[in-house]
């Protein structure tokens, strides 16, 4: 095996700092009790500041899609009706779990190369009755970021809240929870937060809970059922959740909570957006076309075409073992014709981008492959680069959030 570490510049899991990992470290803390409490309520409200919100807060002890399971499943409840809007892979995750809690399900599908238009929203909702509208704010899939205010304001214009999948969008790019009216949130800790994997924390509105009270029926799972979480918030106070919390994933998340705000929200926005600029103009400069219009380009992630004649594949390849740097391969109708680069958190900086622009620069220059491997320049069969992305039924298959 390789003994240099990869160099992570996926759409996450990024890279952790040293003192992160050292927290993580520490002796495991018991999850309850007079000298965890204090430092609980502390983290809590640090994730407040960061989600933007004075609503409730829970760290799920799960991978991001965990808690847009909770906060869908909850803000749902058994068998009512939800609208989902779909312009990636992600969109399409939502949509299955959406689909996993109810049939009661309207699906606004948007192609793949482009944000969702909020006039074109207002005009989908007015013609269902929808309490609940779930999109993705920044889908890694295409490297688009959909416009959550507009949106926001355009389903509570038809009688519908906003749920958000925050996974690689919050403490990147602005989320105002409270702000932009929305029910609820989910994000998850390996993304822009910049820890472990292991902890989906998810927000809950006032707006939220009022449509979670005011349910017929409501939802039916036990861990992930966030009026379970509000119980045992209420209900026990020294122990103010329902299962044993990963004590040591907490005390690395609130040690890299600390360092964002440290940074501050502004100011981590314009590097993330900084970094996105950098990395663009570099990729165009080396022949490659970008997926999504940089009008609504995400901070966080690019997905880009490599130059003609370069197969995607053998470049990730020829990356990864000539430089030690990871990228990540296209998903869906997407697959082996893109790669995916995340500037999240710690992958966003100068160094880090020009490194990955040298990488790729010298990977097309030796236009040869990695022993073994298949030559840059073959062609992945039944992948041919499209003229023009478009976007064909998604196949139906399981597929991890990468």
């Amino acid at each position: 095996m390789e003994d240099r570490p990869l160099d992570l510049m996926i759409p996450g899991p990024v890279p952790v700092s040293p003192d992160v990992l050292e927290a993580m470290g520490q002796p495991v803390r018991q999850h309850y009790g007079p000298e965890w409490q204090p430092f609980y309520e502390q983290f809590i409200a640090r994730l407040r500041r960061i989600f933007e919100t004075t609503g409730s807060v829970y760290p799920i002890p799960a991978s991001g899609s965990g808690g847009l399971e909770a906060m869908l499943g909850t803000l749902i409840g058994a068998d009512g009706v939800v609208g989902v809007i779909t312009n990636g892979f992600f969109g399409n995750r939502l949509l299955d779990i959406a689909r996993a809690h109810t049939p009661h399900v309207e699906v606004l599908q948007i192609p793949y190369e482009r944000p969702a238009d909020p006039d074109e929203t207002r005009a989908w909702l007015r013609a269902r009755r929808l309490r609940v509208l779930a999109v993705v704010h920044s889908d890694t899939s295409t490297g688009i970021l959909n416009p959550i205010a507009d949106l926001a304001a355009a389903a509570r214009a038809e009688g519908a809240a906003l749920a958000v999948d925050a996974v690689s969008s919050l403490a990147g790019a602005p989320v105002l929870t409270d702000g932009w009216g929305l029910a609820a949130v989910a994000t998850a800790s390996q993304k822009c937060l910049e820890c472990p994997p292991g902890v989906a924390p998810v927000a809950v509105t006032s707006l939220g809970w009022e449509i979670i009270d005011g349910q017929p029926a409501p939802s039916r799972g036990w861990y992930l059922n966030l009026r379970n979480w509000r119980r045992y918030e209420r209900e026990w106070p020294h122990h103010p959740y329902p299962v044993t919390i990963p004590s040591n994933n907490i005390v690395a998340l609130n040690r890299a909570l600390e360092r964002i705000l440290d940074e501050g929200l502004e100011a981590r926005f314009k590097r993330h957006r900084q970094a996105a600029e950098l990395l663009r103009g570099g990729l165009e400069r080396l022949g490659f076309t970008l997926f999504a219009d940089r009008r609504w380009a995400s901070p966080t992630v690019t997905v880009a075409y490599p130059p003609d004649g370069i197969n995607a594949a053998a470049l990730m390849e020829r990356l990864r073992v000539r430089h030690r740097i990871a990228v990540a391969g296209g998903l869906d109708h997407l697959a082996g014709r893109v790669i995916r680069i995340g500037h999240l958190g710690n992958q966003a900086t100068t160094e880090r981008i020009r490194r990955l622009l040298g990488a790729l620069e010298a990977c097309l220059r030796e236009g040869r492959a990695a022993p073994g491997s298949p030559s840059l320049g073959a062609t992945r069969a039944g992948a041919p680069r499209p003229a023009a992305p478009g976007r064909p039924r998604r196949p139906r298959r399981p597929a991890r959030r990468t």
